[in-house]
Formats: structure tokens, C-alpha cells, sequence
């Protein structure tokens, strides 16, 4: 219901309103880095190279323990 009275305060009509809750899963490193690129405000001025040991820690992580959420 806070997305309806925030709605509503800025003047719109909310006819319809519906909520979810998604998981997201990554079963490679190149989905994280697709991601990233992308989502920029995740991680503002990612970068391969700035955070590659983090990379390739999460890399081996999901290839030993399976997808990353």
C-alpha cells in the first residue's frame, strides 16, 4: 500500500496494483558481469578489471557450490 499512497501523493490513479518478490540467479560469472554492466546503480562504476579477484573468487564459488542469488 505505499506504493499506492506514494502513487496517489504525486497526483496519479492507480487502477491496478499488483506486487512480486523475484529471486535472481546466476549460474555463470558472465551473467554477474552482464548484470552489472547493466544494473549500473548495483555498483556504480563497475568494471572488470576493478574487481576482478572478486570475480574470480565468485566464480570458483559458483562453480564448486552451484548458482549465486
Amino acid at each position: 500500500e505505499d506504493a499506492r499512497a506514494a502513487a496517489t501523493a504525486a497526483g496519479l490513479e492507480v487502477v491496478d496494483l499488483r506486487s512480486e518478490n523475484l529471486r535472481t540467479e546466476f549460474r555463470d560469472i558472465g551473467a554477474v558481469v552482464y548484470f552489472l554492466r547493466k544494473v549500473i546503480w548495483m555498483v556504480p562504476g563497475f568494471t572488470v578489471e576493478q574487481y576482478r579477484p572478486q570475480l574470480a573468487a565468485l566464480h570458483r564459488k559458483i562453480e564448486k557450490e552451484g548458482p549465486f542469488l
